[in-house]
């Protein structure tokens, strides 16, 4: 009784260790993604970000899980006007330099440029930036 119970417990960790490894992170998409649902469209390479850093960074834990989806995923961050201030805020989950639950692109590229202005202007301005180049 003792071995098909054990056998019955190696069986169920068994399943869970092929879901995880099922689980595991998607395929990163190649560089040149457009996120166009902002006036001055941005275009992100994974390639460049992936140095110094997780996926989670950026596609933070929901519920404590990881979670890949895209930002604006029905229910994450999927309210597009720019002057929307909810978590919900497409705009904000990039944008919010301050007080974020989360990183956002402007609060790492903005402890990225430390305390060098031009570095700031560059990774995090409005205009002519990484982000922003017209």
């Amino acid at each position: 009784m003792k071995k098909v119970f054990a056998l019955g417990v190696a069986l169920v960790l068994g399943v869970f260790v092929l879901a995880a490894s099922a689980a595991e992170k998607p395929k990163v998409p190649a560089d040149g993604l457009k996120m166009d649902r902002v006036k001055k469209v941005v275009v992100f390479n994974h390639s460049t970000h992936e140095k110094g850093m997780t996926c989670v960074d950026c596609h933070h834990l929901v519920d404590g899980v990881e979670d890949y989806r895209s930002c604006a995923t029905a229910g994450c961050h999927d309210k597009l006007d720019q002057k929307d201030k909810s978590i919900n805020s497409y705009y904000q989950a990039f944008h919010k330099a301050k007080g974020a639950k989360f990183q956002t692109c402007v609060s790492c590229h903005t402890k990225e440029a430390g305390a060098d202005k031009e570095r700031k202007r560059e990774l995090a301005g409005c205009a002519k930036s990484k982000c922003h180049p017209a």
